[in-house]
């Protein structure tokens, strides 16, 4: 093993496939990558992390052969890349959640200025997104992206990165498959919700025709679904975690596939 004092100019080329890899990941993976968080600051944390990995690496050092050096970053980057984008995925899920609620309560059209990323995003979208940082963070799930980046330095040896259609089966069935899975059933309760709702409204417009529905559906639907998402915070919030658990293996799995 390599200590930080035993690191000589030979050791170069390997330090900087894994700073490669570790960017990746910073870059793209939830709350390290938000927008916010200043460009100088994600690659200070890329750097100290890889430091913390280096000392476990094993494999050739590489030559300084400029062609086969990058075409060696850019394998690291891939591996990187791939742990980033299936941890981003858990977000992605959240989000696209957020955004159906707003559909179905007709506030889809009230969009907000995020003045952090210099975005517009819906008003549930947003609040069920904090509310999955909190979670993410409250469960240490920043530990798990560490975890993963040295499960992949294990299992994905520096220069033995080997793409195959396994990863990508396991990115696009398993984890983006998951992710609208997990969308339609965090929004389930208030899709459920504003469909009962609906149906009521149309009984009562048969009942009372001369009742004006469109201003009394909209109030109904509004109302009935801010209700479910203030009663479902708890529940919200203990099936995230329970998420944030599964997802780790999975994302485990896909960096399985990465390597020979």
């Amino acid at each position: 093993m390599t200590y930080f004092g035993d690191l000589t100019a030979a050791d170069l080329p390997l330090f900087l496939l894994a700073l490669t890899r570790v960017s990746g990941m910073v870059f793209l993976a939830p709350v390290f990558g938000h927008p916010a968080l200043p460009t100088k600051v994600k690659a200070l944390l890329s750097l100290l992390v890889a430091l913390v990995f280096f000392p476990m690496l094993r494999g050739p050092v590489p030559s300084w052969d400029l062609g086969g050096l990058l075409l060696a970053a850019g394998g690291e980057l891939a591996v990187g890349m791939a742990i980033g984008f299936a941890a981003s995925l858990l977000f992605a899920g959240v989000h696209l959640a957020g955004q159906i609620v707003d559909q179905e309560l007709g506030l889809q059209g009230a969009n907000l200025l995020d003045p952090l990323t210099s975005e517009t995003v819906t008003i549930a979208g947003q609040f069920k997104m904090i509310l999955a940082t909190l979670v993410f963070l409250l469960i240490n799930g920043h530990h798990f992206l560490l975890s993963a980046v040295g499960d992949s330095f294990r299992a994905v040896p520096p220069l033995a990165f080997s793409p195959s259609a396994g990863a990508a089966l396991a990115l696009s069935d398993g984890l983006v498959g998951g992710l609208f899975r997990m969308a339609v059933q965090i929004a389930a309760p208030t899709l459920v919700t504003v469909f009962l709702v609906t149906v009521a409204i149309a009984f009562m417009a048969r009942a009372v025709p001369e009742m004006n529905v469109f201003v009394l559906g909209f109030a109904l639907r509004l109302t009935a679904g801010l209700v479910v998402l203030a009663l479902g915070v708890g529940i919200f919030v203990s099936e995230f975690a329970d998420r944030v658990v599964e997802h780790a293996r999975s994302v485990t799995g896909v960096i399985g596939t990465l390597g020979p």
